[in-house]
């Protein structure tokens, strides 16, 4: 409570008065302009309730009423909440610039406040003063008064000031540990209001140091000085989210520089590149969750777990992930960094993990394809084993009987005979069907070996071929080019491992060859297969990879996943 009459806790002065409703103009307005421009924000909210404040905690001044500016309602409220600014002031700066206090700590440190700056120092000594039995005959009625008795009201007026005066000293401290906390981007961000926070909990708190001892806050010189310390940190704090706003409008802009480039490097990858460039960390990772494990868009895994020099921001749209970065520590602390992010490049990043998504399952599909040809191989060297290892032994057995009979009897039989050249034929039926189904060379002896073998029974010259062993698909794909093109004519074979491709050329002259079968083969197994004519023949050139097949960006493009 106020002892010295007058308009402003600063004095009865005109530079007072103007300065109060300055400060009080300044805080709701920019206050009104921040929820505009953020609704979804409190932070507005929050301003325009410290400007009320402001103006009503210098609604007990005694004497006002003399002027008609004061009722006895508007004294009464002025005496509850004459002290509740800075618990106000405290929690704008705590919940800038969201508008939310989200830690528990800081909650209940503003509750805390909340109880002793309008509780203990406003509502209890009020329900014992009585400020027209102490002489104040210009003061209202108070309407809180239960019981007027001076001293008990002093008492409890200095107590209830201690405990704000140590609740001071406690939020100063947690804004400075806050502030030494902070990663820099939150600092850029937050700071400057902190500061401000710090910078007028000290003039609160100097103020109740001056007050303790009589127990009200008065208009001596040092008060009055304080006063306009306290009013230029609110002035302050107005200009620092006002600059806070003028930040968002300048990022804004670049983020319109990013949608521009985002939109001009339309590849895949492109996203990478645009947001590395514009939060300048060129190992920046963007991953996306593709069957569980995060990849980025060409599927390559994105570690995304916390570790020493890295940190991981999740990017939201209406409370699903659509993407997470991997970036160094502190590039995205600050909200709105964070916010403007993902409203740029929202689209975009969705594109991309809708792609990352289209390219994952057309490789499952490949290696799909890969696994129903091997799975046909090895139905194929099966039948070769069955066919060698069963009918045919079997035939051989008969016929080997058949030439112990002819032996044993001594008599030339013509039907023992047939029986002898049918199931020498059939033996050599068997032999070529098994031979046709998965040459047992192949196994032994590799492509080199199979090819060499082939050509004691084929017009088939081979001229290079690299005496290794390759994946077993590889060389059966290989091989059946071979082999087909033999079959239609002569046939001169190229063949050479470059780099991760094992290259096959086939010459065949005087023959078309038709390799619909194979074509489909080898572009399952990621290869390439093309038929060129040359003169009265045609030249065969077949292309596969050794490692696990990937899918060809042509296929993807065909499929419609593109940047």
């Amino acid at each position: 409570m106020d002892a010295s009459p007058g308009f402003s806790g600063g004095g009865d002065s005109a530079q007072s008065e103007v300065a109060l409703l300055g400060t009080v103009a300044l805080l709701a307005g920019i206050g009104v302009v921040h929820r505009r421009a953020r609704p979804a924000s409190r932070s507005g909210w929050l301003l325009v309730l410290v400007a009320v404040l402001l103006l009503v905690s210098e609604w007990d001044i005694p004497g006002a009423t003399a002027a008609g500016s004061l009722s006895a309602a508007v004294f009464s409220v002025g005496l509850l909440l004459s002290m509740a600014l800075p618990v106000a002031t405290t929690w704008a700066v705590l919940a800038y610039p969201s508008g939310r206090v989200e830690r528990p700590p800081e909650r209940y440190l503003l509750s805390a406040g909340a109880l002793v700056f309008v509780g203990a120092v406003g509502l209890v000594p009020g329900v014992f003063f009585d400020p027209q039995a102490e002489g104040c005959s210009d003061c209202p009625t108070n309407l809180m008064l239960v019981h007027g008795d001076p001293a008990l009201a002093a008492t409890l007026s200095r107590a209830a000031m201690a405990a704000a005066l140590l609740w001071a000293v406690v939020t100063m401290v947690v804004l400075l540990l806050g502030l030494a906390r902070m990663s820099p981007a939150s600092r850029r961000a937050r700071g400057a209001v902190w500061w401000v926070g710090v910078v007028y909990l000290a003039a609160w708190s100097a103020q109740l140091v001056l007050s303790l001892e009589r127990g009200f806050v008065g208009s001596s010189t040092a008060d009055q000085g304080l006063w306009w310390v306290q009013l230029a940190g609110l002035t302050a704090l107005a200009l620092a989210v006002a600059f806070g706003l003028l930040q968002a409008r300048a990022m804004r802009r670049s983020v319109a520089a990013l949608v521009v480039a985002l939109h001009r490097d339309a590849a895949a990858g492109g996203m990478r590149c645009a947001l590395a460039e514009w939060l300048h960390d060129p190992s920046l990772q963007v991953g996306y969750l593709v069957d569980g494990t995060y990849r980025d868009v060409d599927l390559a895994m994105v570690d995304v777990t916390a570790r020493p020099g890295r940190a991981m921001s999740r990017l939201l749209e209406g409370g699903q992930e659509i993407a997470v970065l991997v970036h160094r520590p502190s590039l995205l602390d600050d909200p709105d960094a964070v916010r403007e992010v993902v409203r740029a490049a929202r689209l975009g990043l969705e594109n991309e993990r809708l792609r990352a998504e289209g390219f994952a399952q057309l490789r499952a599909l490949a290696d799909s394809r890969v696994r129903v040809i091997e799975a046909g191989d090895r139905e194929r060297r099966r039948l070769e084993r069955d066919l060698h290892d069963g009918a045919q032994q079997r035939l051989v057995g008969l016929l080997l009987g058949l030439r112990l009979l002819k032996a044993t009897t001594g008599e030339d039989c013509t039907e023992v005979d047939q029986a002898e050249a049918e199931i020498r034929a059939a033996v050599e039926d068997l032999r070529e069907l098994a031979n046709g189904l998965h040459p047992i060379v192949l196994l032994t002896e590799g492509f080199a070996g199979a090819c060499a073998a082939l050509s004691e029974s084929m017009d088939v010259r081979v001229v290079d071929a690299p005496n290794r062993r390759f994946p077993a698909v590889v060389e059966t794909t290989a091989y059946l080019l071979v082999a087909m093109a033999a079959a239609a004519g002569p046939t001169t074979v190229y063949a050479a491992c470059e780099g991760d491709a094992l290259r096959v050329r086939a010459d065949v002259a005087h023959a078309r060859v038709v390799l619909a079968g194979l074509q489909d083969r080898a572009t399952a197994l990621g290869g390439h297969l093309e038929v060129l004519p040359v003169d009265d023949g045609c030249r065969i050139e077949l292309e596969l990879p050794l490692a696990a097949p990937a899918v060809p960006r042509d296929v993807m493009a065909a499929d419609g996943i593109s940047g």
